[in-house]
């Protein structure tokens, strides 16, 4: 900053060479042409009105606005950034605030949309997401609010993707990849589909567990104890295409990709049951009946409905 200061001021009394002053010259239009910065809340009247004061006191005939040089607007815009300091300066180059927006699917279908970097994603339906309308800086940051989402990364290695979802963040250079984050389930799941991603949560202190295609990794909520077990990827991510393709899925999981494909409500009578693990194929047009009348006669289930509201059961006969 004092180099800065420095040349400026050479620029503003003219004593500059003209290498020097080039450079000067390249810089203001440079950041005038470029400049993303945020400049809400700054006093631009009284700023001119400095100017304007500076600009009278140098001159010997009454001062009045006439047309100004070029060089000379520089030399008072040169003038300015010393009135105003170098904390100023620094202020005006920063790089501009994201502007974080929010966005929640329907609670009957998914919602599809592509990032500013060319990044596809795809938000169940009941989800919600935070994101920037432009990312900026040296990384890639958006939050997965509650839900489903799968994400389709386009590869930038100097600005690596990071997925917030709770306590847990997922970086990632490029992949294919799901998170799962239901309210309702004790636990946090990313499954890879390609590529590789890092996951790190708030309870493992720093540490870092790498997921690599068709693996999941499941983080209990609030906890460091994970797991990780083989998957296949393309399935988990069915639900992007209309279908729901489950091996060896756990019921609870499946009760709450039902419920948002059909907008119905789903509960067990036991609680044991969230973790009857299911082999099953929907397709986009099943009926809810079919799926639940299938679910029930392969895995020795029973269901009723109460209003709004599907009950399963466990079989008594």
């Amino acid at each position: 900053m004092h180099d800065i200061k420095k040349l400026l001021k050479k620029y503003v009394a003219g004593s500059c060479t003209p290498e020097e002053q080039l450079l000067v010259e390249q810089w203001y239009q440079q950041e005038s042409d470029n400049s993303k910065a945020d400049t809400t809340g700054l006093p631009f009247e009284q700023l001119e009105s400095t100017i304007w004061q500076q600009i009278q006191q140098q001159t010997a005939t009454p001062a009045k606005r006439v047309t100004i040089p070029r060089y000379t607007l520089l030399k008072i815009a040169a003038s300015l950034l010393l009135i105003i300091g170098a904390g100023t300066l620094i202020w005006l180059l920063r790089p501009a605030k994201e502007n974080m927006q929010e966005i929640f699917a329907s609670t009957t279908k998914p919602l599809q949309l592509t990032f500013d970097d060319g990044t596809r994603v795809w938000l169940n339906a009941g989800g919600g997401l935070r994101y920037p309308a432009r990312f900026t800086g040296d990384a890639r940051k958006i939050e997965l609010l509650s839900g489903e989402m799968c994400l389709d990364v386009k590869q930038d290695p100097a600005r690596p993707f990071i997925v917030k979802s709770g306590d847990v963040n997922t970086r990632v250079l490029g992949t294919v990849f799901n998170v799962r984050m239901y309210p309702q389930l004790a636990f946090l799941q990313v499954t890879v589909q390609q590529g590789k991603v890092a996951v790190q949560s708030n309870a493992s202190k720093g540490k870092e567990v790498v997921v690599l295609p068709d693996e999941q990794l499941t983080v209990n909520t609030g906890s460091p104890a994970f797991s990780k077990t083989r998957v296949d990827g393309a399935a988990i991510n069915s639900w992007t295409t209309g279908k729901l393709l489950f091996n060896n899925e756990r019921l609870d999981v499946i009760a709450l990709l039902l419920e948002t494909k059909y907008n119905r409500k789903i509960s067990f009578a036991d609680t044991g049951l969230g973790a009857y693990r299911i082999t099953a194929g929907i397709e986009p047009a099943d009926s809810l009946s079919t799926v639940l009348d299938m679910l029930c006669l392969a895995n020795k289930l029973s269901y009723v409905t109460e209003g709004q509201q599907i009950i399963f059961r466990k079989q008594t006969h």
